[in-house]
């Protein structure tokens, strides 16, 4: 950990390409999650290959090595956040089996698991990014004079950091998007996926 912290060497653990990408496991498969609408028929496709090319072949003694590869990943991280070591959430989108948007807070649920707490998860999300990229006056926190860019949710996300998926609205750039204005965001882009 001394070199990371010597370094200034930032962490992005990327949990959810970890889980389904690398060291999927049949319990990790992610086949049949109703996230799937919002893909196109053309990647899903190209998902359920390289979901058939991990599952192929392996046997029960592969999936346990890869759930205990996850298992040291959480310990590890969690060990560089009790020294310091600064973290961010992320998850490579573009990756197979990496859902666009919904990923993130599944990275907050891992972060959470290795031992950062869930408002640590959240600033390494939000503060913790305007930090590293030197942005820090003008976005990253909820205050006079910054861009506000925020989420409003319909529970505590401290209490359970699933609750960041309790989206009652969105500010954006600006613009105030109510529940229906997203659910119609949702429909828009699962219409698209339908179509290609």
């Amino acid at each position: 950990m001394h070199e990371f912290l010597t370094n200034q060497t930032w962490q992005v653990p990327t949990f959810p390409l970890l889980v389904h990408l690398g060291y999927l496991t049949p319990e990790t498969d992610l086949t049949h999650d109703p996230r799937s609408r919002f893909l196109s028929s053309n990647l899903k496709q190209i998902w359920e290959q390289g979901r058939n090319e991990s599952l192929e072949g392996n046997s029960a003694p592969d999936f346990s090595l890869r759930e205990e590869i996850l298992k040291r990943s959480l310990e590890i991280v969690g060990r560089m956040n009790a020294a310091g070591v600064p973290i961010m959430a992320g998850t490579d989108a573009a990756a197979p089996n990496v859902f666009p948007g919904f990923s993130l807070h599944e990275d907050l649920a891992y972060l959470v698991q290795a031992g950062l707490t869930p408002m640590q998860a959240l600033q390494a999300a939000t503060a913790k990014p305007a930090e590293f990229l030197g942005k820090s006056a003008e976005v990253g926190t909820i205050e006079a004079g910054k861009r506000a860019d925020l989420l409003l949710l319909d529970a505590n996300p401290l209490e359970d950091i699933r609750n960041t998926e309790k989206i009652r609205s969105v500010v954006l750039n600006g613009r105030w998007l109510e529940r229906s204005d997203l659910d119609r965001l949702l429909a828009d882009a699962e219409h698209f996926a339908a179509s290609h």
